[in-house]
């Protein structure tokens, strides 16, 4: 399941209440806490599909379809936490958007990425949601608005982009859009971005600290590492959830944790592993247990991790540990 970082919606109860919203109403009706938010610290990490629909229901109750690029603006390179510093700390401008691009994790798990790269003579600043449900266009709304904060702040105020573009369709009104971006805003192109001139990435940060970067990328290391430790794990245990439903692939669990497959697979890879091996382990331990303390049959049971006959799974099952499933059950002594 994608998360996201608690502080990209800080000043959600504010927005709405000066757009003459009650921003209790809006968490009830989702079937939230009035004190969501209150009780919460912003490194926390909430459902990145939990915060889309928190933004459109906002965005329905206050009347303002631009809520979440509205949101986006109150705030500044800080809301990307320890990778905002991080990027302060670059020696120019395209070493801190690559930090960006690189750290993006940090701030959102299994949900989304952002690139950097350049085209002609523009640079571009993109972002690419995994999630398809409708509500990913607020989502696409509130990270632009990040990127415009983000950069501006990087480059400072004299810096503008050319264009901006969503790849969802325009909204009724244009007009908001292109006052809080001051640039040409276009809706249904092929990708979300920004752009603006390449030049600007060679722009120097001033004020960069070269001893507090290496503090801060060790400690954004530190935190990536551990989460991606866990992965393994995370994936086993949706497969021991899945398996019974007789619908699980590497493909259904990608699903579930809103990334994409070839995304997966690759996170798996750089773990070691592999989703075909972490299916195998979980059917070899589930095998082994059912055996050893049910009653359950050799059918049922090959039907239960998902074989297509009793033959593959007992073909498997000798793999697994040098003898058939009915030796196993038969003679504790000959287990392994």
């Amino acid at each position: 399941m994608g998360m996201v970082r608690v502080g990209v919606l800080a000043g959600f109860e504010k927005q709405v209440r000066e757009l003459h919203g009650d921003p209790g109403a809006v968490l009830r009706t989702l079937g939230l806490s009035e004190d969501y938010f209150a009780s919460r610290h912003e490194e926390e990490f909430m459902p990145y599909d939990v915060a889309e629909s928190i933004l459109h229901q906002a965005a329905v109750a206050v009347a303002c379809p631009h809520f979440a690029a509205l949101l986006g603006t109150r705030h500044d390179i800080g809301v990307m936490g320890a990778v905002g510093y991080l990027m302060q700390q670059s020696n120019d401008v395209a070493t801190a958007l690559q930090e960006l691009s690189d750290h993006h994790s940090f701030q959102v798990k299994d949900a989304s990425s952002v690139d950097v790269g350049v085209i002609g003579e523009q640079a571009f600043v993109s972002y690419h949601n995994f999630n398809s449900v409708e509500f990913s266009r607020y989502s696409a709304e509130l990270a632009l608005a990040h990127g415009l904060v983000i950069i501006r702040a990087l480059c400072g105020g004299r810096w503008k982009p050319t264009r901006v573009n969503f790849r969802h369709r325009q909204p009724d009104q244009l007009m908001p859009y292109l006052k809080i971006f001051s640039a040409p805003v276009y809706f249904g192109q092929f990708k979300t971005e920004i752009l603006f001139p390449k030049i600007w990435l060679d722009k120097p940060i001033l004020q960069a600290d070269s001893g507090l970067k290496k503090i801060l990328q060790t400690h954004i290391m530190q935190q990536e590492e551990l989460s991606a430790a866990k992965l393994p794990e995370d994936v086993m245990g949706l497969i021991r959830e899945m398996l019974p439903t007789g619908d699980c692939s590497i493909g259904t669990v990608a699903d579930r944790m809103i990334v994409h497959e070839r995304t997966l697979q690759r996170m798996l890879k750089q773990q070691g592993t592999s989703f075909s091996l972490l299916l195998d382990q979980v059917r070899m331990d589930i095998a082994a247990d059912r055996l050893a303390n049910s009653a359950v049959s050799i059918i049922q049971l090959s039907d239960y991790l998902g074989y297509a006959d009793n033959t593959a799974f007992t073909r498997a099952f000798k793999r697994w540990y040098g003898i058939t499933p009915m030796q196993w059950r038969k003679s504790p002594d000959s287990r392994p």
